[in-house]
């Protein structure tokens, strides 16, 4: 599909839902019943975020799920989310869920045309374009992506609030249980991510979990200038 045939099914179902132009072609695709990614992994809770987020009250909210015959229960656990905390997604994010309708979602009409909104957030990528990789240890780099393929896995946000056992962070990241701990400690030093050893127990442990949160956006080192 070509740009301009993005552009006329965005403005198709954006006019028959009567909602604004600043809302992202990619959750407009999401919004047509014969997508199968609506229905998939935590999407539709993404959709009622995208719909709060362009000022869209809970009533309309539901409406337009219920339309997408989403679950009650999932489109009323989604509705209470937003209630409790004001939920956000970012393009880079969307983008890594595979939800960007562009290669790249820097090519898509939306992100570039409104920078000083859009661009919020953060990049993955900034862990490497901050040179991080070459700050630390290889089996700390290790630990740093098994964290985050723990979120990916949850199908949590980045920096989401995680807690995983050493076993879990292992499997993840194969670095040995006995220098998990230190190495934590160091990610936890450098400034890229938060640690408290041994927070709570978690179902099907015998051992206490470790509360591991992400730093988003992810920070530069000290010292250091972003180089690109």
């Amino acid at each position: 599909m070509d740009d301009i045939e993005k552009l006329q099914d965005f403005e198709k179902t954006r006019r028959k839902l009567k909602l604004p132009v600043d809302i992202r072609p990619c959750i407009v695709s999401l919004l047509d019943r014969d997508n199968p990614a609506t229905s998939e992994n935590i999407n539709h809770f993404i959709i009622a975020c995208e719909l709060h987020r362009i000022g869209k009250e809970p009533k309309r909210i539901e409406q337009i799920l219920n339309s997408l015959y989403i679950k009650p229960s999932d489109v009323r656990s989604a509705l209470k989310s937003l209630i409790k905390r004001d939920y956000k997604y970012y393009c880079p994010n969307l983008e890594e869920r595979g939800l960007c309708l562009y290669e790249d979602h820097k090519d898509c009409w939306w992100w570039s045309g409104d920078p000083g909104k859009n661009k919020k957030g953060w990049e993955e990528k900034d862990f490497y374009r901050y040179h991080w990789p070459e700050r630390l240890r290889r089996t700390e780099e290790c630990l740093y992506r098994a964290i985050r393929a723990i979120e990916i896995k949850k199908a949590w946000q980045p920096g989401s609030r995680l807690y995983v056992t050493w076993d879990k962070l292992y499997q993840e990241s194969r670095i040995t249980r006995r220098t998990i701990g230190k190495k934590l400690e160091v990610l936890k030093k450098v400034g890229l991510i938060k640690y408290i050893p041994g927070k709570r127990r978690v179902k099907g442990s015998r051992v206490k979990a470790s509360e591991v949160t992400r730093i988003i956006p992810i920070p530069r080192p000290s010292n250091s200038r972003d180089t690109e």
